[in-house]
């Protein structure tokens, strides 16, 4: 079989493509962008990064004894999410959204609910979804060639350390990739693509 990190891979560029395909994407990274989808856009990255932060934490908790080196690596995951979902709100707020309370919505309840039963009952599973995103943010947000005048700090700082990012998940994966069996490389990269679904359908569903 494969090795994960090539057939992760494969999911980044396959994803990449699926959002490169969409209008607001295109606008997005033009800048030809309209408050109202850039405030869209802002929520959605809270809800990821506020997600993930709960995930990857529960994945560190959850591999403290297992897996003390992939534990120590999910914590310093878990704290950058947090970072950036707080930026990614304070934008939202300083754009003009008073409350900001994704669990109201379904599809973020169950998409938490997805995360956290991987994160209990296959941690490894956490791995994926992290390689996933981290490195299509690492490939996104530099080919943003204006800077939306609106609150921006959440695009400038995923535009220069994101690429640091990737590059610190894929050292993390060639460090644990050799000792998975099939089934869990097959499971990994399943799931990674499951999130990226969630999240897709998520965002289509933001008015």
């Amino acid at each position: 079989m494969e090795k994960l990190e090539s057939l992760l891979d494969i999911e980044v560029e396959t994803y990449l493509r699926r959002v490169k395909d969409k209008e607001e994407i295109k606008n997005l990274v033009s800048g030809n962008l309209s408050k109202k989808t850039y405030a869209k856009f802002l929520l959605t990255f809270y809800i990821i990064e506020f997600l993930s932060q709960r995930a990857v934490n529960m994945a560190s908790i959850n591999t403290e004894t297992s897996d003390p080196y992939l534990s120590r690596r999910f914590h310093s995951c878990a704290q950058g999410e947090l970072g950036h979902a707080e930026v990614a709100l304070r934008d939202l707020k300083d754009l003009g959204e008073k409350e900001v309370n994704p669990f109201c919505l379904e599809i973020v309840r169950k998409y938490d609910e997805f995360l956290q039963n991987a994160a209990e009952q296959f941690p490894l599973a956490i791995l994926g979804h992290s390689y996933l995103f981290e490195n299509v943010s690492g490939l996104l947000f530099p080919e943003i060639e204006t800077v939306p005048d609106d609150p921006s700090m959440f695009i400038e700082i995923h535009a220069k350390e994101d690429p640091i990012h990737s590059m610190a998940i894929k050292r993390t994966v060639k460090k644990v990739e050799e000792t998975l069996s099939p089934d869990d490389i097959e499971r990994i990269v399943r799931f990674s693509r499951e999130s990226g679904d969630y999240l897709m359908r998520l965002f289509d569903s933001l008015a």
